[in-house]
């Protein structure tokens, strides 16, 4: 016979000792009414927390008091009873044994939850460790790339003249051959007019003493104007002041 689940507290308690009386005598190993022993304990064990869970009104109630002072000794009445039959029937330490080997699986029980909670404490540390990891690494490599686009701008700034031409940061102008064309002297001064590819004039002053050299090479100005000799002399004569 199977205890029936639906019984609980008192009544499994009752229930299950009742049991064991009926066929202690023909059992031959502990493990034939071990399904009854540990429906015994499902009842203690509800009955505790039975108790603790009523509240202020049923613990001062006459009949609640009454009823749970009749079922607590008969608690131990059955308890009494079911330890001597044990005892009796397997030897007169097995209920001990009993006792202690159920309270070192509640506490091995307790121990696996509570080390199952550090392991989940200690996941979700390592976790979070994983992201402040993360971040530094994002931080420093933040840092590092920005010191390696501030050092190659200013390696950039450090370039010759030649280097941004080849770079294409600077566009050399496009230059020309110019000869001398018309020269005019005014007193220990000299207006040098030159002419180069596509109309392009230069004009320069010099000391008389110097002269006008005969080609230099200017900058391409195309369809430019010869300066004019009035304008030539007049510049002359403000120099010459």
């Amino acid at each position: 016979m199977v205890v029936a689940e639906v019984l609980t507290g008192i009544a499994l308690v009752k229930k299950s000792v009742d049991f064991i009386k009926e066929n202690i005598g023909t059992v031959n190993d502990i493990k034939d009414i071990a399904g009854q022993i540990d429906g015994f304990f499902k009842g203690e064990s509800e009955m505790n927390k039975k108790s603790g869970g009523i509240g202020i009104k049923e613990q001062f109630g006459i009949e609640s008091t009454a009823s749970d002072f009749i079922d607590r000794k008969l608690l131990e009445e059955k308890r009494q009873e079911l330890k001597n039959m044990i005892n009796l029937r397997f030897g007169p330490t097995t209920w001990d044994q009993i006792i202690a080997e159920r309270a070192n699986r509640i506490s091995e029980a307790k121990e696996a939850v509570r080390l199952k909670k550090v392991e989940a404490r200690q996941q979700q540390k390592e976790i979070l460790d994983s992201f402040q990891t993360m971040g530094i690494v994002f931080c420093v490599i933040a840092v590092f790339a920005l010191a390696v686009i501030v050092a190659f701008k200013s390696y950039a700034k450090d370039y010759t003249r030649q280097q941004k031409i080849n770079r294409g940061d600077i566009v050399p102008p496009t230059m020309t051959k110019c000869r001398l064309k018309k020269q005019k002297v005014y007193k220990d001064k000299i207006a040098c007019i030159y002419q180069g590819a596509n109309k392009t004039f230069e004009l320069s002053f010099q000391d008389i003493r110097i002269g006008c050299v005969r080609n230099f090479y200017c900058i391409l100005n195309p369809n430019g104007k010869e300066p004019s000799i009035d304008k030539v002399m007049e510049s002359l004569r403000s120099i010459a002041k």
